[in-house]
């Protein structure tokens, strides 16, 4: 699992270091061009005892909850004539009220009863200066909430005191009133604030710009995105990148993994069997005819059909290069072009202006004059020869296409066809049969009645997983078995690299055999 993870991280790199790279610098970039900001904070501490209740004996010994207490009090800072009261002591002009509260921030502690008055500006001074009087102008505010009850009921026995005048001075009423009144004086003489200012504002701290704990936490965030991107372009991408994503769709073998050819070959319509065949450039091939070689041994398979899920994918130039093979190693072959509505083979041999495998079926001419042989020269001694032993000179028997049909699909169903290819079967070792693709047409799935064995080529970058799963269906309804796949293009492989056969391919290169020559 985990190295499936490294595996799309490697092939989402880019995304995921754009991510990483850009998200930081970009906000670093933005931090510093922020106007700066600075905060200063004050503490005012809150006392929940009376001691003007204590003394008179009229406490009430009733339960508040400090947690609810404290953030009742925080909230109770928040009120616009607090900040009013601020703005008019500090003088700073431009403020206002509700600019200062968007401004400030009153928090309050859990583990102590504490109120915290924060404020910022873009003064260091202002913020301080604010800061301290926020928090006092707090206190005050309090006071004069605690001592509103005992001041109303002050003036109220005052307002009586005056209404009854000298003359009822003698009187109980009056005496009454006068005891309440020094009563009401001693409580508010004795009443103390219950919020005090304990730490005024010292300088401010810069909040604005942060860069390096911007750029910091951008970094986390450039981490997590970049991941969330490599990710979801991996799910949405359907392509496949390496020969063991394509055998787990299809289910098949791998038997070799096959380069792009050079651009001078493909423009030439050069195969490397027959420019290169001692070079590195064709050992793949020699890997791939080691490998048919193995999967027939047991299944004596000798009509093999090469065919592709779709079109571009180098299923005839690898049937073309494969037969080379072959008959370079001491086999008879003979390579069939079936691929009626897109023949190619005539390109690589020459063969554009000759009679082919339809004109054999119509009997305008006899197979034996139909079927062209390649001759090939530079190719490799025959099993068993004595060391030092010459190259042997072989051939390659060759049938095109020849005319189109009407109806390929109707053609290549045809017992005409078949026996034209028990025929080519019983004079050669291996017939390789360069079919039409297996999606979207039938002619291949017709055809796979006629072989006994099916090759598949998978271009890698062509190939995508809803089109394996698709020809994965297709193959199991073929009448014959598939002996494996090749990767065509293998060279977009994540570590293909690695399989090079340039070393041992470099004793091959000081002569190159020359090009086939058609019989």
């Amino acid at each position: 699992m985990l190295r499936d993870y490294l595996r799309v991280l490697r092939r989402r790199k880019w995304i995921f270091l754009q991510a990483v790279v850009i998200v930081p610098v970009a906000v670093v970039l933005l931090a510093i061009r922020q106007t700066p900001l600075y905060q200063a904070s004050a503490e005012v501490l809150l006392k929940n005892e009376d001691l003007a209740a204590s003394l008179t004996g009229t406490a009430l010994q009733t339960y508040q909850d400090p947690i609810r207490l404290v953030q009742t009090q925080a909230d109770l800072a928040r009120v616009p004539a607090v900040a009013q009261q601020v703005l008019e002591v500090a003088h700073v002009p431009g403020m206002t009220p509700s600019s200062f509260l968007a401004a400030s921030s009153v928090s309050a502690r859990q583990d102590a009863d504490i109120l915290e008055f924060s404020v910022t500006d873009r003064d260091a001074g202002v913020a301080a200066r604010l800061a301290t009087e926020y928090a006092r102008q707090y206190t005050i505010y309090r006071y004069r909430l605690d001592t509103a009850a005992i001041t109303s009921a002050l003036k109220e026995v005052q307002g009586r005191i005056r209404e009854l005048g000298p003359a009822a001075r003698g009187s109980p009423l009056y005496a009454s009133l006068v005891d309440k009144e020094q009563q009401l004086r001693t409580i508010a003489a004795l009443k103390t604030s219950n919020a005090s200012l304990v730490r005024p504002a010292h300088g401010a701290a810069q909040v604005r710009p942060r860069p390096v704990r911007s750029g910091i936490l951008a970094l986390g965030l450039g981490l997590v995105l970049g991941l969330a991107l490599a990710f979801l372009k991996d799910t949405f991408d359907t392509r496949v990148r390496s020969a063991e994503e394509v055998a787990d769709e299809l289910g098949l073998t791998l038997l070799a993994r096959l380069p792009e050819p050079g651009r001078s070959l493909r423009k030439r319509n050069d195969l490397v069997m027959v420019t290169k065949p001692s070079t590195s450039e064709a050992e793949p091939f020699r890997i791939l005819r080691s490998n048919i070689e193995f999967v027939t041994l047991e299944g004596g398979a000798r009509t093999i059909m090469v065919t592709s899920a779709v079109e571009e994918e180098g299923k005839s130039t690898t049937a073309a290069n494969l037969a080379l093979a072959l008959a370079r190693a001491g086999k008879r072959v003979t390579l069939v072009d079936l691929d009626l509505r897109r023949p190619f083979l005539h390109r690589f041999f020459d063969l554009e202006v000759r009679p082919g495998v339809t004109d054999v079926a119509l009997g305008r001419v006899d197979l034996g004059k139909a079927i062209a042989r390649v001759q090939l020269k530079g190719s490799e001694p025959k099993a068993g020869s004595p060391n030092g032993d010459r190259p042997q000179h072989t051939t390659l028997s060759v049938l095109t296409s020849g005319s189109r049909p009407p109806d390929p699909g109707e053609f290549v169903a045809s017992k005409a066809l078949s026996t034209i290819l028990e025929e080519v079967a019983t004079a050669s070792d291996l017939v390789l049969i360069d079919a039409p693709p297996l999606l979207h047409l039938g002619d291949a799935i017709a055809l796979s009645a006629k072989v006994d064995a099916l090759l598949v080529v998978v271009r890698l970058k062509v190939a995508r997983r809803p089109m394996l799963r698709e020809l994965r269906r297709v193959l199991e309804s073929c009448a014959a078995a598939p002996l494996g796949f090749v990767l065509a293009g293998a060279e977009l492989e994540e570590g293909y690299d690695y399989g090079r056969y340039d070393y041992y391919g470099r004793a091959g290169t000081s002569r190159e055999a020359e090009p086939a020559r058609r019989a």
